[in-house]
């Protein structure tokens, strides 16, 4: 080892007590201004990913809401489609509030979103729905209404990974963004097939042999879905205690509520009950 900084040491000798100093200073200025480039380039990184992550939230509110408004739109529109006069204004209203939330999505999207595929698909498949709809056989329509909402989930991801989302370095906002992207979204659209489902046969009061297998196949699909959403939502408030307080009470209302769906589908309409009421 000594001989390996000897020539070191014998290049220091020869240089006077000011001249040693010096060097040594330059030495470490050089190795502070790297030490300080890099936490500047990681650091302006971090800003910038929270930048792309806040222009992802802004576009995903809208898209958010328009397959909420979409999924019932599906479900109105297979009350009215098997019979159910009562709910013609609340769809023709429902209709027109998507509509206007399509246009607010296009608006909020980034120009590489908005002239994607998936986003042409769903503009195109919207207003066939909203030209022909009516005039498709329920299944159908249910049919093409889930198709259009898919490539909404599938928008809503592309929105995420485009806008850094999906690679969240922090665990708590991770799995908050997982859910608020992923899981939950693959809890409400099996809800929302359930509701349009299960309006036709409660309007109808009649339940095929086909329809029974496909409504309790999502069910049983659901309990383990709302299984996974609640365990992110769990781990959440372990990384974020703080959270607890705000997610704890609206993580159960929603489990209540779920559960009671799933309960009223097996007992009322499984059970061929049809009891309640369709609206």
């Amino acid at each position: 080892m000594q001989a390996l900084f000897s020539p070191a040491v014998a290049l220091m000798n020869r240089f006077r007590y000011t001249s040693k100093f010096l060097l040594l200073g330059t030495a470490m200025g050089v190795v502070m201004l790297v030490l300080l480039f890099t936490v500047f380039v990681n650091l302006n990184r971090d800003i910038q990913t929270a930048a792309n992550e806040l222009v992802g939230l802004q576009m995903l509110k809208p898209v958010n809401k328009m397959a909420q408004f979409m999924q019932q739109h599906r479900g109105l529109s297979s009350g009215v489609l098997n019979g159910n006069e009562a709910m013609k204004d609340k769809r023709a209203a429902k209709e027109k509030e998507v509509t206007d939330i399509v246009a607010a999505s296009e608006a909020a999207l980034s120009p590489k979103l908005r002239d994607s595929a998936t986003w042409k698909k769903i503009r195109q498949d919207w207003e066939e729905i909203r030209g022909q709809g009516l005039s498709w056989a329920p299944p159908e329509n249910i049919k093409r209404h889930t198709q259009m909402i898919r490539n909404v989930l599938v928008l809503m991801v592309d929105i995420a990974d485009e806008t850094e989302l999906t690679l969240d370095p922090v665990m708590d906002t991770y799995y908050f963004m997982d859910t608020v992207v992923s899981k939950m979204p693959a809890m409400l659209e099996p809800l929302g097939i359930t509701r349009a489902r299960g309006t036709g046969v409660l309007t109808k009061k009649e339940l095929s042999p086909q329809m029974r297998i496909d409504m309790a196949t999502v069910i049983a699909q659901m309990d383990s879905t709302l299984a996974a959403q609640n365990e992110n939502l769990a781990k959440i408030v372990r990384f974020s205690p703080a959270l607890q307080a705000v997610l704890s009470g609206p993580a159960k209302e929603f489990s209540d509520g779920a559960e009671k769906i799933f309960v009223l589908v097996r007992n009322d309409i499984l059970g061929e009950k049809f009891v309640t009421d369709p609206k």
